[in-house]
């Protein structure tokens, strides 16, 4: 991997994460474009509640996530390594 796709990787994993970070426990599978790349992302969250009791309110989180990076592919095809380097990255 050169220092130029790896810098790329590094922006996709940065605009990934501000993404993920926005779907507020939302599942989704998305894309995020680099200059040469692009990624194809699935989130998967399961979400804890608690329905509160007297003193306290409802609340929620994200009991469990996982970030699965399906591929990345640019203009020479899938990329398989990229693909496991911004999986270790986001996880």
């Amino acid at each position: 991997m050169t220092a130029a796709t790896q810098t790329e990787l590094m922006q996709i994993a940065k605009e990934a994460a501000a993404y993920i970070t926005k779907l507020n426990g939302e599942s989704a599978t998305f894309e995020i474009e680099g200059d040469t790349l692009t990624a194809v992302i699935e989130y998967k969250a399961e979400i804890g509640y608690d329905k509160g009791d007297y003193w306290t309110a409802p609340c929620s989180w994200v009991e469990r996530d996982e970030i699965k990076v399906v591929t990345v592919y640019g203009e020479k095809g899938d990329d398989t390594e990229a693909a496991e380097w911004l999986t270790k990255r986001l996880n």
